[in-house]
């Protein structure tokens, strides 16, 4: 069985079940729900797009994609010897938005006429909805953003998010290959120098203009303790710069890698208050920030790092949604 659906699988006794779908008394339904958003147009056209060459039936409807994979059942009849054929399909659908719902049911074997002949119906359809969905995944912007997903809120590596996406989907039908090309990481590029090689600029007097990156995120800090918010919204006139990492200013006092002071000079977050719970990353429009581990860290073992800090529209979406208030957006005048 697919992990993906593994538990999740229900009989629907009811008339009425979730968004609009209404099945007959008995028939077996999947339900499962991503935290996937598909909102926009393009992105959902995209799963058509992607899934033509997988041989399926593709169907769409509003916010709705009807993804239909049709079989050959073949006997003979022990009686005639005339061969026996039906073509049997199963339908999964796959419904966007805020999150996205996949559901599949699996029709009463009298709905496709006298077809006391065929064996095991029912599981081969469950089956076969399950290799439907796995493609679904592996195959298309959901795939993306379930990987997305993992990195963001389990701090998965891009390999390991690889790796359990591969495991919730592995009936996937020619699955799209993975991994250097996979979508952009939303941890560091591992283009940048390595931590050991950086150089640690001094908290006092550190003017932040020794290069691109000049500090360091591991050194003998590590009797620090977690910080409450707000953010000090008045450091730039009351702490000094401590240097830059990837061309981002960086506000003292630091002591790696427990203590690592204020990032950014327009989007600033406090990176000793910060908790790491990814909040700011969802909310922001526009892709400012993505995941830099900070590895020892107190208050959490990876940051949003600001790196597309140029990017940022001002709309204060990540300042609002901070749970321990350490954002603070300073808009250019």
């Amino acid at each position: 069985m697919s992990l993906l659906l593994k538990d999740r699988v229900w009989a629907v006794l009811s008339e009425v079940t979730k968004r609009g779908v209404y099945p007959l008394h008995g028939y077996k339904q999947g339900l499962f729900r991503l935290p996937v958003e598909l909102t926009d147009n393009s992105q959902i056209s995209s799963i058509s797009n992607d899934l033509r060459s997988s041989g399926f039936k593709l169907d769409r409807f509003a916010d709705r994609i009807f993804v239909t994979y049709v079989w050959k059942e073949e006997d003979v009849d022990l009686q005639t010897g005339k061969k026996l054929t039906a073509d049997l399909d199963i339908t999964v659908e796959i419904v966007t938005g805020e999150v996205t719902d996949i559901i599949y049911q699996i029709r009463p074997i009298e709905y496709y006429g006298d077809l006391y002949w065929v064996k095991n119906y029912k599981q081969k359809a469950d089956k076969n909805a399950k290799m439907v969905i796995d493609t679904i995944i592996r195959n298309s912007i959901i795939g993306d953003k379930l990987l997305a997903y993992y990195q963001k809120t389990e701090k998965l590596s891009t390999e390991e998010a690889l790796k359990k996406l591969e495991e919730l989907s592995p009936l996937a039908k020619n699955p799209k290959p993975r991994g250097i090309n996979a979508p952009p990481s939303i941890s560091p590029p591992k283009a940048t120098p390595t931590i050991a090689q950086v150089a640690t600029v001094p908290t006092a007097g550190g003017s932040g203009d020794g290069g691109n990156t000049t500090i360091s995120l591991t050194g003998t800090g590590t009797d620090h303790s977690v910080m409450s918010g707000p953010i000090d919204v008045s450091f730039k006139n009351n702490r000094q710069k401590a240097g830059k990492f990837q061309g981002i200013t960086v506000t003292g006092p630091i002591d790696p890698p427990g203590q690592l002071g204020i990032w950014g000079d327009s989007v600033c977050v406090d990176f000793d208050i910060c908790i790491g719970d990814g909040a700011c990353i969802d909310a922001c429009p526009v892709n400012v920030y993505e995941w830099l581990d900070t590895p020892g860290h107190p208050g959490s073992e990876k940051k949003p790092f600001m790196i597309r800090e140029k990017d940022c529209i001002f709309c204060l979406a990540c300042e609002n949604v901070c749970p321990p208030q350490a954002i603070k957006i300073f808009q250019k005048t």
